[in-house]
């Protein structure tokens, strides 16, 4: 729950929040609490009823797909821009989907329940969520056909910007093994990919941290999946 005026403002760097009008806010503020999340908590589990939805702040939220050989690979991100819980407000009480945290940091939490009876009350609370909802639909689809039709370093620039954006940061704590998951490559790959991004001036990494210095030539070498998502959530609500 807020307990002062600090965890108040916090609320509203998550995106999705601010954008709701300060009355609509107010009346959801006893039953907002703000979390610290660590690396690889997993908060949502597959196939388990979720109990609570997650506005991140400065944490990064991993969508994880997992595979019956215990492979597993990352079908999309949630930062400072996002939910993680949308199966909560679609009636859908479980999720085959896992979610963890892969950049540890704050995170607004609500109980499902009371979310779900706030998006049935709040016309603007449903405009906000149906509209991110579309947001999850098209990172999900252009996911999909990165993973298959793009090569490791288009697809690391990619996940490396789109980290930065959700966080806020172009430092991001995150490891090679984490990195390796999370694009479903061997670690090997993730390394000499690193190092090549590394050796063109991209990024500065050291072991367990990823600094972005050329900012622009990471775009400049990501695929366009990060570039239509991104202009797509801009659209919807900038």
């Amino acid at each position: 729950m807020m307990s002062n005026h600090q965890d108040a403002a916090m609320v509203t760097q998550n995106r999705l929040l601010a954008q709701l009008p300060p009355d609509e806010l107010n009346s959801l503020y006893p039953h907002l609490e703000i979390v610290s999340l660590s690396l690889g908590q997993v908060i949502i589990e597959a196939h388990e009823p979720i109990p609570y939805a997650y506005f991140p702040v400065n944490s990064l939220l991993s969508l994880v797909a997992m595979m019956e050989d215990g492979s597993t690979v990352e079908s999309g991100c949630i930062g400072r821009e996002g939910m993680a819980g949308v199966p909560i407000i679609l009636d859908a009480s479980t999720t085959p989907m896992q979610t963890l945290a892969q950049i540890p940091g704050k995170a607004v939490r609500i109980k499902a329940g009371i979310l779900k009876e706030a998006f049935k009350t709040s016309n603007a609370l449903q405009k906000i969520l149906y509209r991110y909802i579309h947001t999850v639909i098209v990172l999900g689809s252009q996911s999909t056909g990165c993973n298959r039709l793009h090569n490791i370093e288009a697809r690391l620039s990619r996940w490396l910007l789109m980290s930065s954006d959700g966080i806020g940061s172009e430092s991001l704590p995150l490891t090679q093994e984490f990195l390796s998951t999370m694009l479903g490559v061997r670690r090997s790959g993730v390394s000499e990919t690193a190092s090549k991004l590394q050796s063109r001036g991209l990024i500065s990494y050291q072991r367990g941290n990823i600094q972005i210095v050329d900012r622009k030539g990471l775009e400049t070498t990501a695929c366009e999946c990060y570039g239509i998502v991104k202009a797509e959530y801009q659209r919807l609500f900038n």
